[in-house]
């Protein structure tokens, strides 16, 4: 049944002034610092609930309610502030995006823990095939961000320069990520090509330039993949974790690699190179959309004061894997999955 705003008047954390501009309500649950509230929509009114707790899902709250739950910017922006109806799946896909790369991490967890129970090189093929599907995954990121852009760009706000709403106007923005920044699909195009070709500001054409590095790393790896040459290479199994050839493409293309990381003098950890693919997507996102709200007119958020927070049930494997990144050990051997203490250092 419909949802009135006479309905939405009991959920506590909306402001409904500012619920303008044609958008909609993601009704999820609100986390209170003690409680769980959550609002169903029944035959005779909108009802609060209680909930014993979320599994899965986003939630509204003030703070986060467990360490392992993520405060993403860009999902917190879009649901507070960008949540129109031509925009709601977009959102909803990248979200199950960023909660199938925590799946995919514990998955090789999963495959690292069951090596004995599994033939000969059983676990490096499991292993192998789904690096390749968390590359593929965040590949596919970057074009639903740019539909999300583009249908927003067109049809949803207004820049602050006068000029610039001029240049919206009469141009299309690309509905994929390579058309937007590479020239026949591999020259990358500079900032002034982009604001001539597409009229869109300065500083969003830069941010577009500065990822576009990463991006095509990214696109190279997943092309290679899916048109059945190289891929990822070869993963080896050890007592440690899974390892790779850090000297061999696409793993010599990254400049984190520290003496920790090494098993040996010729493989590595694999979990650095993961940690940094995963978190360089989500910031991607949370970068774009940053400048583009910062050259054009968005609404206002309407629940000001809550965040939103992205909870998984493999966040615990996702946050002990992006804590790599920060100095925390490669390694899996006698590293159990659990809840971290406190929050993750980095979480997009």
């Amino acid at each position: 049944m419909p949802i009135t705003i006479e309905d939405l008047k009991s959920v506590t954390y909306l402001k409904l002034e500012n619920l303008d501009g044609g958008r909609v309500v993601n009704l999820m649950p609100l986390w209170d610092g003690t409680d769980w509230h959550q609002w169903v929509n029944l035959p005779q009114g909108l009802i609060e609930g209680k909930v014993v707790d979320v599994t899965e899902g986003d939630y509204v709250g003030r703070g986060a309610a467990k360490a392992s739950d993520l405060f993403i910017p860009f999902i917190d922006f879009m649901w507070q502030r960008a949540s129109w109806p031509e925009i709601i799946g977009l959102i909803v896909a990248i979200a199950d995006d960023f909660h199938n790369m925590g799946t995919s991490v514990a998955k090789l967890r999963l495959f690292f823990d069951s090596q004995k129970k599994l033939p000969p090189m059983g676990a490096s093929r499991f292993a192998s095939t789904e690096i390749e599907y968390l590359v593929m995954l965040c590949r596919t990121v970057f074009d639903l961000m740019q539909e999300m852009i583009s249908i927003t760009w067109a049809n949803k706000i207004q820049p602050h320069n006068a000029e610039a709403e001029q240049l919206r106007k009469r141009t299309k923005l690309p509905d994929t990520f390579s058309k937007m920044v590479l020239v026949d699909k591999k020259q990358p195009r500079t900032p002034a090509e982009m604001e001539q070709k597409y009229g869109i500001p300065k500083p969003l054409a830069e941010e577009y330039a500065n990822l576009t590095p990463f991006f095509s790393r990214l696109r190279a790896v997943r092309d290679n993949v899916v048109h059945g040459r190289k891929g990822i290479g070869h993963v080896f199994e050890t007592e440690r974790g899974f390892c790779i050839i850090p000297k061999l493409p696409p793993f010599s293309q990254f400049t984190g690699w520290r003496q920790e990381h090494s098993y040996n003098e010729n493989i590595a950890s694999v979990l650095p190179w993961i940690a940094d693919v995963i978190l360089q997507t989500i910031d991607a996102c949370n970068k774009l959309m940053g400048a583009f709200a910062r050259v054009a007119a968005f609404p206002a958020e309407i629940a000001p004061g809550y965040r939103v927070f992205v909870r998984g049930p493999h966040n615990p494997a996702l946050a002990q894997v992006l804590d790599v990144h920060h100095g925390g050990s490669p390694w899996w051997e006698e590293q159990p999955v659990q809840e971290p203490s406190a929050p993750p250092r980095n979480n997009g």
